[in-house]
């Protein structure tokens, strides 16, 4: 039996997914499975998967969402130590490696690894990576005091895993469900390492139109993750200081100089979205509830 398996769920990305697996079979680490769990891709990617040997195994479902997908692909595995990325990432060599040393076998420990964005002419891929960049510094991801990490460099036990039940399957889009994971990681007790050094390069190119839909579906989730928090008798402020807010928009002023002002005002419209997608969201179950 393998110690280690490498989740990762895909939806209609075979190139990004052959990079992603082109990155993966060679980790230095050699004792590791690979579970790609297809989302119900139109095109199986199935053949994909082929190309790279036996120690790739490839799930499909039913289209359910990358919550769902991850929790798939740690059910169909054995081994004791889950890592999990996405299929437009590509990890470095040593990412695993580096992932299992931070770990050092503590089942209440969840590791978080660096994300680099690998698209540096894509404004709006830096601008997403500017923003993920300032949540690990305000949080104090170092300092270990950040509450989550995101989804597509995390590893941790599959007992954790498993005792935690798994990402929540209600939600169903990539917005917000890495976020609800690690805050009740830490609500049972659980510790959260940043490992700077396991390494992942991320290529999530976006148009504007993408990267207004990825930050409205942001704004969705985060309405769903304060409802399951408030039904798990946890009181937190829905928003955070104006000081949040200023510091996010100047971070990339403060961080690379006036010549990137064209970030911090794709961030400025990054929150509008979020905003707007939150309310949009919330006036949607009041709806409900009034239907109801």
């Amino acid at each position: 039996m393998v110690q280690n398996a490498i989740i990762v769920p895909t939806y209609n990305r075979p190139e990004q997914l052959a990079q992603c697996l082109k990155s993966l079979i060679v980790q230095e680490n050699d004792d590791f499975e690979i579970i790609v769990v297809d989302d119900g891709s139109p095109e199986p990617v199935s053949d994909t998967c082929a190309r790279f040997g036996d120690r790739v195994r490839c799930i499909r479902q039913e289209n359910s969402g990358p919550a769902i997908a991850r929790n798939t692909g740690a059910n169909c595995t054995e081994a004791r130590f889950l890592a999990f990325t996405d299929d437009d990432c590509q990890p470095r060599p040593d990412w695993l490696s580096r992932l299992v040393t931070a770990h050092a076998g503590c089942d209440d420990r969840m590791v978080g690894g660096l994300v680099v964005n690998g698209l540096t002419d894509d404004r709006y891929a830096c601008a997403s990576q500017a923003i993920c960049d300032y949540l690990y510094s305000y949080y104090g991801a170092s300092d270990g005091r950040m509450p989550f990490f995101t989804s597509n460099n995390i590893a941790l036990s599959r007992s954790g895993f498993m005792r935690l039940g798994g990402f929540d399957p209600s939600f169903v889009r990539a917005a917000a469900e890495d976020r609800d994971f690690g805050l009740r990681w830490r609500e049972t007790g659980g510790e959260l390492v940043y490992a700077e050094d396991a390494i992942i390069d991320h290529f999530h190119g976006m148009s504007f139109a993408a990267f207004w839909r990825q930050h409205t579906n942001y704004g969705a989730g985060a309405v769903n993750l304060h409802n399951m928090m408030r039904q798990r008798g946890i009181m937190r402020k829905e928003f955070e200081p104006a000081s949040f807010y200023l510091g996010l928009v100047s971070w990339p002023l403060r961080k690379y100089g006036p010549r990137r002002l064209d970030l911090s005002i794709l961030i400025a419209l990054s929150q509008i979205a979020m905003v707007n997608g939150y309310f949009l969201k919330a006036r949607q179950n009041e709806r409900h509830s009034i239907a109801a």
